[in-house]
């Protein structure tokens, strides 16, 4: 049985082409696709954006 796939938040190198997840988790330009679901979603990467969104505060 293959590990489940997340949906990962995070934003795309416009030099390299890379993409780096609000989690950490970097895929090589090529490597990835875009989903057109939103779920489920990388739990580190929603932990992070919460925090951003809410300005650190908890």
């Amino acid at each position: 049985m293959g590990s489940k796939q997340f949906v990962h938040r995070g934003s795309k190198s416009w030099w390299s082409g890379d993409f780096t997840a609000l989690c950490g988790l970097v895929i090589p330009a090529g490597e990835g696709r875009s989903p057109w679901f939103t779920s489920p979603a990388c739990p580190a990467c929603e932990a992070v954006h919460k925090a951003k969104k809410n300005g650190g505060k908890r």
